[in-house]
């Protein structure tokens, strides 16, 4: 019974492998698998639904190229059905005009907060902040 209890992942680290595989999909420009990770009732502060991010990234695959994302998962919350994630990140990429930071610089990540639900037994993304955009500094 302790070895079941010991081995059925937690919470947290399914959210931690939710965040792991975007972030893979992301890199690896794989949009089905990303979009896999996201809630149908995705809205964003920019009011994106699912399907306007998905369109989005769509067209961000097309423009960019070789794209590294360095991510520190510095907090997460959980209080069922929903949880949130704090981040620290920074993403590289190339397009047609050169190579550079699309995220964040090489002295400085952004701070990103995401927002999730659970789904039966899965986590999925509802929604992403980019705390510099909100003015709200660091954690």
């Amino acid at each position: 019974m302790i070895l079941i209890f010991l081995l059925y992942p937690t919470d947290e680290k399914r959210i931690r492998k939710v965040i792991g595989k975007a972030e893979e999909a992301i890199v690896t420009e794989n949009l089905e698998e990303l979009m896999e990770c996201i809630s149908y009732n995705y809205k964003d502060d920019y009011g994106q639904g699912y399907l306007q991010l998905k369109n989005t990234m769509q067209m961000t695959f097309k423009h960019l190229d070789d794209i590294e994302i360095e991510k520190e998962i510095i907090m997460v919350s959980v209080k069922e059905p929903s949880a949130e994630a704090q981040l620290s990140v920074r993403v590289l990429a190339s397009d047609a005009e050169g190579r550079g930071y699309i995220i964040g610089d090489a002295g400085r990540t952004e701070k990103m907060r995401i927002f999730l639900e659970k789904s039966l037994n899965k986590w999925l993304v509802v929604r992403v902040e980019e705390l510099s955009d909100l003015g709200k500094g660091s954690f």
